[in-house]
Order: structure tokens, then sequence, then C-alpha cells
């Protein structure tokens, strides 16, 4: 006598072959371009951006409720020869940099902003570090680029413009001059 099987194991068998496959699919479907682990993600409050062999890394402003500040970010050069900042100002209304807007403040001015050297290979800080202790033939460090208009809590739509690299068009937060203190100030002092 033939051995044959009944309709309910063949029907579980199939069941559970589909939901194996079913389940890779599903699997797979978080494994394309838009994976998480395909995703830049950055551990720092500021904007990065490049443009060819320079990188703008933690690009933000630090400043007053009164709308008073400076710009910190650092900016590397990973190329082979020298090139320039030659100026940083707010994008004219409209500029499209593929992010999302933001509280994007009116009217912000940038001063302090001198052509600075970008050498080949180095990385250069904003607002530049004092030394401990000048020589007497060392330059003093430059005055920090000053911004005036945006507020903690707004995005500046900005254009970062080089003497080499073409230009970056990036949104920069503005934080408060007490966000990196290690506890909230209570009395104006800092508790650290």
């Amino acid at each position: 006598m033939p051995i044959t099987l009944s309709s309910r194991p063949v029907r579980r068998t199939a069941l559970a072959g589909a939901a194996a496959t079913l389940s890779f699919v599903l699997a797979a479907c978080g494994a394309n371009f838009n994976a998480q682990t395909l995703q830049n993600y950055q551990p720092a409050e500021g904007t990065n951006a490049d443009s060819g062999s320079i990188a703008v890394r933690n690009a933000l402003v630090i400043a007053s409720e009164d709308g008073k500040g400076e710009l910190h970010a650092v900016i590397v050069n990973n190329g082979g020869s020298d090139d320039t900042l030659v100026g940083i100002e707010q994008a004219p209304p409209g500029t499209q940099d593929g992010q999302a807007g933001g509280d994007q403040p009116t009217e912000v001015t940038f001063g302090n902003v001198k052509p600075l050297d970008l050498k080949a290979g180095t990385s250069t800080l904003l607002p530049p570090e004092p030394a401990p202790e000048l020589a007497e033939n060392a330059e003093a460090p430059g005055e920090p680029i000053t911004v005036t208009g945006g507020k903690p809590g707004q995005m500046i739509n900005v254009v970062i413009t080089f003497g080499e690299a073409a230009p970056i068009t990036a949104y920069i937060p503005v934080l408060t001059e007490d966000h990196y203190s290690p506890s909230p100030r209570a009395d104006g002092e800092s508790h650290g």
C-alpha cells in the first residue's frame, strides 16, 4: 500500500516554508542604500560639509540670547596643495543645500572674516586658540569670526567660499554660550 501525506501536514509544511521565505524577503528590505548602517552618523552638534579635499567639521555658532556670538569649526585640508578660506556669509534666501530648513534668521552678519591660509595636510581651528605663551617671534592668533543675528535654536544657511575648492552651502546650528558647560548654570557660574 502506498504511503500518502494527509493535507494537514502538507499545509503546515507549505506555511512554514512561506513564513521562512517571507522572513528572508522582509529582512532583505532593510539591506538597501537607505539601510541604517549605510547612513552617515555625526556624533557632534555642528554640521559637517565637504568640498573636494576641504572638509569643514562641526561648524556651529555659539551665541548669547541677544544674537551675538562666534563661529566654531575645524577646517581640514586633506589635499596636496594649499587653499584659502576666502569668506563666509549668510546664503541668499531660497538657496538650496539639500537639507531641510530650520528657523532661519532674517539677517545674519559675519565679522572679522579675513583670508585664512589652509595648509595642505593640516587642520585649522576656528576660533584660533591662543598659545599658552607667545614667543617673541610667534604671531598672535587671529580674531574669532563674529556672528550677529543668529539666536540659539536657529539654523543659519551659510555659504563658505575658498580660493580653490568649490563653495560649500550648509545649515549650521546656533547654540547657547553655556552649551558645553558640564552642568547647567544657575547663578552665572559654571559648575563642573
